[in-house]
């Protein structure tokens, strides 16, 4: 089910806006100087009125190109939002056999099939965005964990209005790559609701357990750090211990640290942290160099909202299940049939 909305960012469309949605021609400099008003009249007899792009050029005396540009342009200003209902993607009968299998308070399955990865990543990546902004609530504080899912849920993230809610980054910042900045996630989900924004200024890893100890010690730090106490919701995904996982690319763990952790039998990274396929720990000489909120503190949080998709991530999401640290999951069609269908 296809939810709507045409916002007008409080203005009422004008009498010669509404000529627009008429049977009767209207040239375009009738919105000179008005660009928010074309946007809203054409995204209207687009969206409601049901026109075709060629049909609204000829009312509008607009190219087709026009308006297709147009109609990205409400989307991307905000004065369109498309919003897809998440309970549409929760009750097929594999997201119910995996909510009891798993017992997960819900399950979100992205239909990527036919799609090819990167396309299948982000049709993943907005319904968790949908799915996050179902579940939140004014008043709320939600981590937000970094990563390349987690990066492309931020632009997709649907607009509420929350002034009350607190969004945190989880863990410090790193120098990343794949994604704009570990904090740009963050500050792009928070804007999209509303809502009061905090980072870490910290790097994620330290190079010693002492200098992460006096870090912590600073008082501007202890305070952040204590806010994760207070989690109501996080929001993150799950990466594997490879070579090729951000962790690794962005130098937070080396490569000897890597396959010290396979050694050992780690499965996931979560939040920062290495977990085995219990879910269990792994590694606290290097939990104890990092920057930012723990397992418990992670733990602590009622709802547990994860978004991951592509089979290699199967073992993460057992592990991560395992361990506690998820309540809703959001999963594209073939990781949902390997969960499903495993042991």
């Amino acid at each position: 089910m296809v939810e709507i909305q045409k916002l007008s960012c409080g203005k009422a469309l004008s009498t010669k806006m509404r000529q627009a949605m008429s049977r009767t021609p209207t040239k375009p400099n009738d919105f000179s100087g008005n660009l928010e008003g074309m946007l809203a009249a054409v995204a209207e007899l687009y969206y409601k009125d049901g026109l075709t792009q060629a049909q609204i050029g000829k009312r509008l005396g607009l190219s087709r190109q026009t308006i297709v540009s147009y109609l990205r342009q409400g989307k991307k200003l905000g004065i369109v939002e498309i919003k897809i209902k998440g309970s549409a993607y929760t009750g097929s009968d594999l997201s119910r056999s995996l909510k009891l299998k798993y017992e997960l308070e819900d399950v979100y399955i992205s239909r990527t099939i036919g799609f090819k990865a990167e396309e299948a990543k982000l049709r993943t990546a907005r319904l968790g965005a949908e799915a996050l902004g179902a579940l939140l609530e004014n008043g709320d504080v939600v981590g937000v964990s970094w990563g390349t899912t987690v990066d492309m849920a931020s632009m997709e993230m649907p607009r509420r209005t929350l002034p009350d809610a607190e969004i945190l980054l989880l863990q410090g910042s790193t120098n990343a790559t794949e994604v704009d900045s570990p904090e740009a996630s963050t500050i792009r989900i928070a804007g999209a609701l509303g809502a009061k924004c905090k980072t870490l200024h910290s790097p994620a890893i330290l190079s010693t357990t002492e200098l992460a100890a006096q870090l912590r010690a600073e008082p501007v730090l202890q305070k952040q750090l204590a806010r994760f106490d207070d989690l109501d919701k996080i929001f993150f995904s799950i990466g594997g211990v490879d070579f090729d996982t951000i962790i690794a690319t962005s130098g937070v763990a080396s490569s000897e640290e890597i396959h010290r952790f396979q050694r050992a039998g780690a499965q996931a990274v979560l939040c920062g942290h290495f977990i085995d396929e219990k879910g269990a720990h792994v590694g606290q000489d290097f939990a104890d160099r990092m920057i930012g909120a723990s397992l418990a503190q992670v733990k602590s949080a009622k709802i547990k909202i994860c978004v991951a998709e592509g089979q290699k991530k199967l073992a993460p999401i057992r592990s991560a299940i395992n361990g506690g640290y998820v309540t809703h999951l959001v999963v594209d069609s073939s990781l949902a049939e390997a969960l499903n269908n495993c042991d």
